[in-house]
């Protein structure tokens, strides 16, 4: 679920609450403790991006750090 990002509806609020694609490609990564660098559809909406997962002190992965920009 975002927590904080700089990604916006279509109404111009920010995207907070919404999780990312459960089939998609960024999640698959992540699930397996690996980066995704490469196109990802973000609320219907193709986007150029980067995730990488964030981890506590004991390695489990947490969350994820993003950045991306609409194609």
């Amino acid at each position: 679920m975002r927590v904080a990002t700089n990604v916006k509806k279509d109404d111009g609020s920010r995207a907070i609450g919404t999780v990312l694609d459960p089939k998609g490609k960024a999640i698959a990564a992540i699930a397996k403790d690996q980066s995704y660098y490469g196109e990802a559809a973000i609320l219907g909406k193709p986007y150029i991006t980067g995730y990488e997962p964030i981890h506590d002190a004991k390695n489990k992965v947490i969350g994820v750090y993003y950045v991306g920009y609409p194609k």
